[in-house]
This record gives C-alpha cells, structure tokens and sequence, in this order.
C-alpha cells in the first residue's frame, strides 16, 4: 500500500496540470493516465473504487458549484501545488480522478450557492452538475425537488467506507430508501467541524485530577463527572473582585454553537424515521431524557467555576474567545473544535494539553457520540441533469472524488496536519481515532432549518438557561414539528413519484 501511495503521488507531483479549471481555463487534454487501473488497492473491498476500469467520458466538463470563503481551505479546489500538505492533497485527488475518468473539471465559487442553484433549475440551463456546500443551507433543497436520488445511480455506491454512513442515514427519507445528499472524506469539514473537549494536562496534575484519558477509556466521561471535576476551581485571576472574562474556571463554554454537541452526545434525538414507512416523525418518547439532559447542562453552566460567553459574536464556529481564554491558562478545559485547534497552533504548542470526546449522559451510555457542525459540507447532483447518461458520469466523479479523497485527503489531514501536529501523545491519538469513530448525526439538529421550529438554535437558550422549561416548551413544539415533518413526508413522496418516472 505504502509503495503504491509513493508512486501515485510522485506521479502526480510530475504532472504540470491544473486540477480543477476555472470557466476560463483550459486544462490539458494531454494528461497521462496515471490511474489507469483506477483503484490503489488497500485490502478492504470496503475502500476499493468498484466502478468499471475502462469507465471513461471523453474529456467531458463537470461543473461544481460550492460556496466562496469558506472559511477553511478548499475542499473542492486548489489551483497549483505548494500551499502545503491539505491543500496539495487537494489539488492531487482532482489530477487523479480528471486522469481516471476522462472528465474536465470546472469549478465555480458562489457567494450563494443555493441561489445559483435555484436559478440554474429555472432556467433548464444546467450550467452547474453537481453541488458542494453547507448542509444547514442545503438541506431545505432537498424537500424542494433540488437534488436527484443518488441511490437510483449506478456509479455511486454510497455503503463504501469512504462515505459516511451516518450522514447517509440522517439524509435518506422514504420507504424507497431516497438520499439526495451525501458526505465523507471529500468533506474536510467533517473533521475540522468536530466537536471535542480539550482540557489543559499541566494543571490537572497541578490540581491532582486524573487525566481525562483514564476516565474516557474507563467509560466514565458523562456531563456529572465534567461537573465534579469543574467545580470548586474558579479564581478571581485578574484580582478585580468581580467574577470576569479575566477570571481561571473549571469548564469555559458558550452559549450559541457550543451547546449544540449535546443532542447527539446524550443520544437524545427528536426527530427519527420510521423503520416501516421510511416517514420522518417527532419523537415524543425523547422529551423526558431531553428535560433530563437540560437538567444536567444547566447544573454545569450555571456553576460557580464555569464561564460561558455570550452569544454568536463571542460562540460561532470561528471565533477564538473559549480558546483564547484556554491558552491563556485560565481553564481547565474547554468545549472545542479542532478546526480552533488549527486557528490557535502557535499558542497551543507551548502547552500541554489533552483530548476527550463530549460526555456522554450518564454511564449506562453505551458509547460516547460526537457531532460535527451543521455546516458540514454535503454534496449532491442537481435535478436540471436530466440525461441519465450525464447523471451517471456526475455519478462516477462523485463516487471518483470520495475515493481519492479517502486514499490522499483523509491521511493528509487526519494522519499528518491533524495527527502529527496537533496530538502530543499516544493517548492523545487514541482518543483522535475514538471521537472520529463515533462520528453520529442528529437530523433535528443539522437539519433543523427544514423545521418551521428551528430546534438547534431553540435548544441553545434552553439547555444554558437558569431554569429547565423543556417540558412546557416541547409541547408547544410537538403540534408545529408534526406539521412539519408531515408537509416534508408529502413533499418527498412527491418528489419520489416524479424521479421513478
């Protein structure tokens, strides 16, 4: 494996192409088919690209669509080498997938993506073939007939390890088993958006508190062992005699984004779909665990050694408030995201420092469960492609794009950027691997802005609030998620009826 990984790069990095033109440009038609026998063998059938050797599209453009400023380097596109070992990746996924099937790619950046979208259908243009963007935004898409049914194609085998099926399960609707979107190791978003707890090594020996390695390996990591170990450690660090943002906690939270890993680490989970009817449903049986999880978080964010920043312009997914007030040294441990890792490395690295996953509800909780952001990229192919011979060759880029990146994009970050630089130890790396392999979804939290109550943003008042009113408030919600989940349930069968024409 190691050797065939050597000689697909170093073939790559000899190639003088573009990896994925601009409208404007015109990549060379002269490339060499570095990838002829298509898949790099790895061992696990599961990993292996299964679509056809001789599977190839004459140099045929396949536009993308995916949003500007991301925030975080591309995922779709990366002009030239040299911008490090992520974006390298990057650029050789698309020189390896453009040689293996013939196809150009044209990528396009959008300030609205679903707008472009939206008017491309209108028109029956078909400017752009397949989608690449936010899943909080592009969701709502779907219920609007945006998107084909990936699982109708045949050069696109979404049970393939390099997809995830947790993502797959959260976006299949149906008794037909439909699924517009799907995400994976194309989408370093999945890892950069992850959520974790990191917690400052130093002074948990400093206060004689085992190192959180033992107690998540032991199973006990749950929001009552965070509040027991938080409590009872706040300082007046900046001597002002007030309690500040200056001041050392036990625990340094937020109000807006951070509280929203909880759903999916409690396993608490509003919205399911039925096994018989493929419906999505309001899950009244959750209620009272949901009213039990608020009692936990409030007793840990209203704490004395807690401090919790206020609101989206101190708690989004970019800003460095709860990180900065860790590499200060003024808390023990923090609710994170490792892509804030990559933002604070230079003041990371002189510290000592660990990871866990969020806690988990209570010991009877089988496994620990981890959330990605809502923002997390999906993909999918947009219903203006009405040739089915044009569907099934956005198909194989898609299914093409996922396996590459599994074989160059996944290791460069995961295993290099994130794992080399960023894990300072053994332990560190084991508990890497846990929080990615227990990766879960939660539809009315990355999908809530399908909801006429959008219950993510909902919850975050309620889960950090002084009193727990969950019960009163969930059952003003059950009426309006009902219609709303039977509005969408119509709206799919629909769009069911008129893709199995």
């Amino acid at each position: 494996m190691k050797k065939l990984l050597c000689l697909l790069l170093a073939g790559l990095m000899l190639t003088s192409v573009v990896a994925c033109a601009k409208p404007d440009e015109t990549p060379d038609d002269t490339k060499a088919n570095t990838a002829e026998n298509g898949d790099a063998e790895t061992g696990d059938p599961a990993y292996s690209l299964g679509l056809p050797s001789d599977l190839r599209f004459g140099n045929s453009k396949v536009s993308i669509l995916y949003p500007k400023n991301t925030n975080f380097d591309s995922e779709i596109y990366i002009e030239k080498l040299g911008s490090g070992v992520v974006p390298d990746s990057v650029y050789e996924r698309n020189v390896a997938l453009e040689e293996r099937l013939a196809v150009k790619l044209e990528c396009n950046e959008s300030e609205d993506v679903m707008g472009d979208l939206t008017q491309d259908i209108q028109s029956g243009l078909g400017d752009f073939d397949i989608i690449a963007n936010t899943t909080h935004t592009t969701v709502p898409g779907v219920v609007e007939g945006k998107f084909l049914n990936l699982t109708k194609l045949e050069n696109i085998d979404l049970d393939k390890a390099y997809w995830s099926d947790g993502y797959s399960e959260m976006v299949t609707f149906t008794e037909d088993n439909m699924q517009f979107l799907a995400s994976g190791s194309v989408a370093i978003s999945m890892y950069r958006l992850m959520y974790m707890t990191l917690y400052n090594k130093s002074l948990f020996v400093d206060n004689r508190i085992p190192d959180l390695y033992d107690t998540v390996v032991s199973g006990d990591w749950t929001l009552d062992k965070q509040l027991q170990i938080s409590k009872d450690h706040y300082v007046d660090a900046d001597g002002d005699g007030a309690v500040s943002e200056g001041d050392f906690y036990g625990f340094v939270t937020g109000n807006c984004v951070s509280v929203d890993p909880y759903m999916v680490a409690t396993d608490t989970h509003l919205i399911i779909r039925e096994a018989d009817s493929g419906d999505l449903v309001y899950n009244e049986e959750a209620n009272a665990k949901l009213s039990d999880v608020c009692d936990k978080v409030q007793m840990l964010y209203n704490d004395a050694s807690t401090y919790c920043y206020d609101g989206a312009d101190n708690d989004d997914v970019f800003t460095t408030n709860i990180i900065n007030h860790f590499t200060s040294e003024n808390a023990l441990m923090i609710t994170s995201r490792f892509v804030q890792m990559e933002m604070n490395y230079a003041d990371l690295a002189p510290m000592s420092y660990g990871i866990a996953p969020m806690p988990k509800f209570d010991t009877n909780q089988k496994s620990y469960f981890s959330y990605v952001q809502d923002q997390v990229t999906g993909l999918g192919i947009s219903s203006v492609i009405g040739d089915p011979e044009r569907q099934e060759m956005c198909a194989a880029v898609l299914e093409t794009m996922a396996y590459y990146s599994n074989l160059l994009v996944r290791p460069a970050y995961y295993d290099t950027a994130l794992s080399e630089r960023y894990m300072q130890d053994p332990q560190s790396k084991e508990i890497l691997d846990l929080i990615f392999d227990t990766v879960y979804f939660d539809f009315s939290s990355t999908c809530a802005n399908m909801l006429t109550v959008v219950t993510r943003d909902s919850l975050r008042g309620l889960l950090s609030d002084t009193t727990n009113t969950i019960a009163s408030t969930t059952k003003t919600w059950g009426k309006s998620i009902k219609n709303s989940m039977a509005s969408i349930n119509r709206k799919l069968e629909r769009i069911a009826m008129n893709q199995n024409q």
